[in-house]
């Protein structure tokens, strides 16, 4: 068929069907690889087998030649590993996700309907090249128990080149040199398993999403009825009573729907979390450095658009920790410490929060020389570093642009990655710092919210405007009173419980009026550790609010992270804490650098 299958309308539905499945499919392949290598379970095993199968037969089916030849080599190679003949050790492992990393772009190409001629015959040669190795293998096998002669061997070796499909015990049994009995002694048995069936959302979840539409179905048509009684004038059958409870009734309900539809998007973190042994077990071949991967958490589950969100920062956040952090075995027998590092990740949840935390037993952060980078950028003088705690200056590596590393590779070191992460973190309404003990470890720690649709939010006011202050980042209120503000350097800070904490005034910031001399409140504001008083003139209380993007005009509004409506048509803006923070600190230190420059200038 070719290129010519795409202009034939009624076979697109089938190439889609297959794109979608044999993605999916290749994917977990790919995965499990990784693990037979060193842990060869057989049912995961049998599961690659029949993947590729699948893919091999539909392929054909499709008149995709190519990917299919590929697919029913490596077939061949796992059936090998299937029945015992060959054990999946790292080199067999390579060629494998050779094969299946070629089969996946294979498969991409198709998705794009541009199916072009992939080099596949170095690859095919290679697989081959593993079962001339094993038949081989089999046969020495079967010669050292005294099962075969050798020339009984070499003959069958001869008769094997002549039909390639054919398996080495197939045509020893088939010459009747040994009986089918003696053979399976010496290969695993085929363990029975059964049919996989996937779905891409759990039934029980669209049912009840089913039965809660009808239950608002209902509500709508007593809402109809109430309508039609008031256009009537009607006071009669008590429809203000009615009424009062039908919008208590559809308030419950949209509530129930609201959280179903959410449930209904999560999805488990282990489809990310699956990528990463993978990952890790390459970056160990690059860099020749060997790691314990230990991951947790994988059925933690978390809205579908942040797993795709989080792919990017938890790919950075790996290189770093092989690249950087974790020694080479030779560094760290030095040091004493086990030749092999250790590397986990962990996601678990804490209300409505998920924390993702990537832990590495490397050389840690080096807190003198990210100061020293700090500096040599003009980023903060000596004196402003003093006063950082050493979490603090930890957490000064997300600066963009700031890199310690001494050597630059490929994947990491370049001076940018960490502030793209923190970045990208942070647009998911989310938080990352690191924790680090010098010489010994690194923590970084991501936390998130499980959905980004939808956030309880604390209303205040501004002047005579509305903002919402997602209240995931709110630690607490306190009302301002005389006395309570104090100016430190020109700033006004306020002390809550020995704790020193600036305040930022957003009428300034958004030009919203001043505070004409009214006391308000200070809304005590949290992300990582940094800590934020703002000032507003009143607090109006909290709601669950719909995030809406603000467009491509004003999506690049310092401190505003989005829009929501509420019930009366407004439409108030989101503050980004984070980036109220970040504009904060630029204008303060910018204030602080002008004053320094003034007393220069007039002394």
């Amino acid at each position: 068929m070719g290129d010519d299958i795409f202009k034939n309308d009624e076979m697109q539905e089938i190439i889609d069907e297959f794109v979608t499945e044999s993605g999916e499919l290749i994917e977990n392949v790919i995965q499990d690889v990784v693990i037979i290598e060193n842990n060869p379970d057989d049912e995961m095993i049998n599961g690659i087998f029949r993947a590729v199968h699948t893919i091999k037969g539909t392929s054909s089916f499709l008149g995709f030649n190519a990917l299919s030849q590929l697919a029913h080599k490596a077939e061949d190679v796992m059936g090998a590993i299937r029945k015992g003949e060959m054990k999946p050790d790292q080199a067999i492992a390579d060629v494998l996700l050779e094969a299946f990393d070629l089969i996946k772009l294979m498969i991409e190409d198709i998705r794009t309907k541009s199916p072009g001629e992939r080099e596949t015959v170095a690859t095919i040669i290679k697989l081959e090249a593993l079962l001339n190795d094993d038949r081989k293998k089999i046969g020495e096998i079967l010669v050292e128990e005294k099962v075969i002669t050798r020339n009984e061997r070499d003959e069958v070796l001869e008769k094997q080149k002549q039909d390639k499909e054919k398996k080495f015990g197939e045509i020893v049994v088939e010459e009747k040199l040994i009986t089918e009995a003696q053979l399976n002694n010496f290969l695993t048995k085929q363990k029975a398993v059964k049919e996989e069936q996937t779905i891409r959302i759990d039934v029980r979840k669209l049912d009840e999403l089913m039965n809660l539409v009808g239950e608002l179905v209902l509500g709508k048509n007593r809402l109809i009825l109430l309508d039609s009684l008031a256009k009537k004038g009607s006071e009669a059958d008590g429809m203000l009573e009615n009424l009062t409870d039908v919008t208590s009734y559809i308030e419950g309900i949209t509530n129930e729907l609201q959280l179903s539809v959410m449930r209904a998007r999560l999805v488990p973190i282990g489809k990310l979390f699956n990528k990463v042994p993978r990952q890790v077990r390459d970056l160990c071949g690059e860099f020749k450095k060997e790691i314990e991967l230990k991951v947790e958490g994988e059925s933690t589950e978390l809205d579908r658009s942040l797993i795709e969100a989080l792919q990017d920062p938890l790919v950075h956040i790996i290189r770093n920790s092989v690249d950087h952090g974790i020694e080479s075995p030779e560094e760290r027998t030095k040091k004493g410490k086990p030749s092999k590092g250790f590397l986990s990740i962990k996601a678990y949840n804490e209300g409505n929060h998920v924390i993702v935390e990537i832990f590495d037993d490397g050389k840690g952060i080096n807190v003198q020389a990210v100061k020293e980078k700090v500096k040599e950028k003009g980023i903060m003088n000596d004196a402003e570093l003093n006063n950082l705690s050493e979490r603090e200056t930890m957490n000064l590596i997300f600066i963009p642009g700031l890199s310690t590393a001494k050597k630059v590779s490929k994947v990491s070191g370049r001076g940018v990655g960490m502030d793209v992460v923190k970045t990208n973190i942070e647009k998911m309404n989310g938080q990352a710092y690191i924790d680090s003990e010098e010489g010994q470890w690194t923590r970084l720690t991501i936390r998130l919210p499980l959905t980004l649709a939808i956030m309880r939010a604390l209303i205040v006011k501004i002047a005579d405007e509305l903002f919402a202050v997602p209240l995931n980042t709110v630690m607490e209120l306190v009302k301002e009173r005389k006395g309570l503000v104090k100016s430190v350097d020109k700033n006004e800070v306020f002390v809550l419980r020995d704790t020193v904490i600036p305040i930022v005034d957003l009428s300034r910031a958004f030009s919203a009026g001043g505070s004409n001399g009214k006391s308000g409140y200070l809304v005590i504001c949290s992300i990582a550790d940094k800590i934020v008083g703002i000032r507003v003139h009143s607090v109006i209380g909290q709601e669950e609010v719909v995030i809406k993007p603000l467009g491509e005009f004003l999506k690049n509004i310092k401190g505003i992270s989005g829009a929501t409506i509420r019930g009366d048509g407004k439409v108030i803006p989101i503050l980004d804490i984070p980036g109220v923070i970040s504009h904060f600190n630029i204008q303060r230190r910018m204030a602080n650098q002008q004053q320094t420059a003034f007393s220069a200038a007039a002394s």
